[in-house]
């Protein structure tokens, strides 16, 4: 939204995200100059090199590099800045050389059920939106709605191993009634699925995101579903423990507690050892897999939250254990348009103007970029080596985990805004 994770929408507006703001703040370490390292300097210019984007085809010695190392490769892991219109096609085009099997989304398990009913169905799914509000996240947005589309046509299972999303609970609420098979514990649950939905269409519109019920919601409200649901069965309990389980991640955040990004980090990692189950047979190599989460989760290595070790480290470890490959692309957007909000009714109020040109983790990347349609790709592997082999010198913390934790950083010179719809 390094997170390398959250963009505009998660830094303002999700109360668990300390954002990709945080990391890419102006620290006075990070407004130093880009690194004067010769090393560094010439490593950089060598391994640069432009990509041209015309609609959702790609071209030029960039994309063609690109596409060698995915075609290599059996996990790849795009780590972005949210809300920008122009990283889900691209990350259409990366999908038709991988062919996966598998696409793990930064979505919990009922929004990738919703999502594959979804996709089926022909047209934007419009009504769905309008009742339930940023309740598929990020794929309430047109693009990113298409990229799961194109994805499903193409076969590939969609996966969702985060913890209940921020507008999801009324939608929770909703599916548990659906499935209970007492008559009162139905009503009470549509009931408290109305409400909270009424109550949170406000909140969005509003833009006071901290009212939003997943950071509110009553413990005893808790209490009584779970009294009423202790007989039904097993599906229903899951769905309850599921969002207990997000709705204390986000008070802890909300309180400024310490302790719920890790619980938040460990309850996807959990996540994804089950749904990949399936796929992991010793004897068997794994199938092609895509991940796109924010940019904070994608990296191998340490994360530069801190001592917390992420969803694309264990992307690597289990790819390591069947022999085969991981490959990390790092895109963002150095200035333009983005997604800022989560207004359901008035869609402009939800484009933000932003600019990466200082950004702690990639200044030297957005240094080199200049203005003009070609999009820049550099090939970090030759900084890793420098850096971990050679002792060579690097400006900022942020800057060197970018540096160890990807294989690319792609730099478009100017997004805009991902669509409502």
């Amino acid at each position: 939204m390094i997170s390398f994770c959250y963009p505009a929408l998660r830094r303002r507006y999700y109360p668990k995200a300390l954002g990709l703001a945080l990391l890419l703040a102006g620290s006075l370490a990070a407004r130093a100059q880009a690194p004067t390292d010769t090393t560094f300097a010439r490593l950089l210019r060598s391994n640069q090199l432009t990509l041209t984007a015309e609609g959702a085809r790609y071209s030029g010695p960039g994309w063609d590099k690109l596409r060698a190392d995915v075609q290599k490769s059996t996990m790849v892991l795009v780590g972005e800045d949210h809300g920008m219109a122009q990283i889900p096609p691209f990350t259409q085009a990366l999908a038709q050389v991988l062919r996966p099997k598998v696409y793990v989304a930064e979505i919990d398990r009922y929004q990738a059920q919703d999502l594959t009913r979804l996709t089926a169905q022909s047209g934007l799914p419009t009504a769905f939106s309008r009742q339930y509000p940023m309740a598929l996240s990020f794929y309430s947005w047109a693009e990113e709605f298409e990229l799961a589309r194109s994805l499903r046509a193409q076969g590939a299972a969609l996966v969702g191993i985060e913890q209940a999303g921020f507008a999801s609970t009324g939608r929770l609420l909703a599916l548990m009634a659906d499935q209970v098979k007492s008559r009162t514990t139905r009503d009470y649950l549509r009931r408290q699925a109305t409400a909270i939905q009424a109550h949170d269409r406000a909140a969005l519109v509003a833009g006071d995101y901290g009212r939003v019920s997943v950071n509110t919601l009553r413990t005893t409200l808790l209490d009584s579903v779970r009294l009423l649901t202790r007989a039904e069965s097993p599906q229903v309990q899951q769905v309850l423990q599921d969002l207990e389980a997000s709705v204390a991640i986000f008070k802890t955040n909300a309180a400024g507690k310490p302790g719920g990004h890790q619980a938040r980090i460990n309850l996807m990692k959990r996540n994804l050892l089950r749904e990949l189950a399936p796929y992991q047979r010793t004897e068997e190599p794994l199938p092609p897999m895509l991940f796109k989460f924010g940019a904070n989760h994608m990296g191998r290595g340490r994360s530069v939250w801190g001592d917390i070790y992420d969803v694309g480290n264990l992307a690597v470890n289990l790819a390591d254990a069947h022999d085969q490959k991981t490959l990390h692309i790092f895109i963002i957007g150095k200035q333009g348009t983005q997604v800022g909000g989560q207004n359901p009714e008035d869609f402009s109020k939800n484009v933000a103007a932003y600019s990466n040109a200082e950004a702690a983790m990639l200044r030297p990347f957005m240094a080199a970029t200049p203005t003009g349609p070609a999009w820049q790709v550099f090939d970090v592997r030759p900084l890793r080596r420098a850096l971990l082999r050679q002792g060579m010198m690097v400006a900022t913390p942020q800057l060197q985990a970018t540096i160890l934790g990807y294989d690319y950083v792609v730099i478009i010179p100017e997004t805009t805004a991902s669509h409502n719809y």
